[in-house]
């Protein structure tokens, strides 16, 4: 398999290998008995007690969305989680947060993006369909979602989004304007207009502007040659699909969605919170951008060692730099 462009459309995309990549099982391991036998009373304890349940709600257009939700019997306070690309709401990565989240006392709640899939079940979303779904309306299901748990009157709303999800819950948390909304951005994607543009059009010779730009609807590779689109090789692709995730011309009439997520961090005033591994396979050495970011209501954390999807020990030093 080719290397891809590092800024470009499909370099942070592969949440979906079957397989572990650079997990050997030669990483050391440290001693957290004590941490791990503390949290299990804390875990077995009244106060703490959790009940899981699948949640559901109606888009506007009739497509149901479904979500875990994990209530404590005392809390205000809620952690809402989003998967990375094509993902679900109970792999890996997702699954190991729900459970760590819970173990500190708080609520979670874990959604499925629906990519137009009603009551989309929990594997990842198929390359070999047509892609006609839209991420704007991903962001739409996030801003959905926080206004459900909004209705259950919690007092506290966190996000955490991974890879793809980071990048929409800083969208989402921009068109909902709650300062208040922490944010927590693990390996989040880093997309720019000329990383993607030179992709497309040196890979693919994809006339990537004039894709765009316009506004006709088609099937990509029925006009162009076979493109790879979120890690889908030869994927079928129609060009709204493609516009709504891969547009970074920066248009304020369609703000947020076109601006890439170095842009959309430097106006915002939410509490952020971006952890990124020194060893992650998928952004490369791209997340260092993010050191970038000179202000005070945000932080960039860099966990050594730590893969795309803090594999084996890791996941552990994210939660406790989002509890420190």
């Amino acid at each position: 398999m080719k290397r891809f462009n590092i800024f470009g459309a499909l370099a942070q995309l592969v949440e979906q290998w079957p397989f572990k990549p650079f997990v050997t099982g030669s990483n050391p391991v440290r001693p957290k008995v004590f941490s791990y036998f503390l949290f299990l009373i804390l875990f077995l304890s009244s106060n703490l007690v959790s009940a899981s349940n699948t949640i559901e709600i109606t888009r506007d257009d009739g497509i149901t969305l479904n979500a875990n939700l994990s209530e404590s019997l005392q809390n205000d306070s809620i952690y809402m989680i989003v998967h990375g690309t094509r993902g679900f709401k109970t792999m890996e990565i997702i699954k190991s947060l729900e459970e760590k989240i819970i173990l500190n006392g708080h609520d979670v709640l874990s959604i499925n993006l629906s990519y137009g899939v009603t009551n989309r079940d929990d594997s990842f979303l198929s390359c070999d369909i047509k892609h006609t779904h839209n991420e704007h309306e991903s962001v739409r299901e996030i801003i959905s979602w926080y206004q459900y748990l909004l209705s259950k009157n919690y007092k506290k709303i966190i996000f955490v989004g991974h890879s793809r999800g980071g990048f929409n819950i800083v969208q989402a948390s921009e068109l909902i304007g709650n300062k208040d909304i922490e944010l927590h951005l693990l390996a989040p994607i880093v997309d720019t207009y000329k990383g993607t543009r030179d992709y497309y059009m040196s890979e693919n010779n994809l006339p990537y502007d004039q894709i765009i730009q316009d506004n006709d609807e088609y099937i990509i590779s029925d006009q162009y040659s076979q493109i790879n689109f979120l890690f889908c090789e030869n994927a079928q692709v129609s060009s709204s699909t493609f516009r709504s995730y891969l547009d970074f011309t920066e248009s304020r009439t369609k703000y947020p969605f076109t601006f890439n997520i170095m842009k959309l961090l430097n106006e915002s005033s939410n509490k952020v919170s971006i952890y990124s591994g020194s060893a992650d396979e998928i952004l490369l050495d791209s997340y260092k951008r993010f050191e970038s970011l000179n202000k005070e209501n945000i932080k960039h954390f860099i966990i050594e060692d730590g893969d795309h999807f803090f594999r084996d020990i890791y996941l552990d030093d994210v939660i406790d730099l989002m509890f420190q």
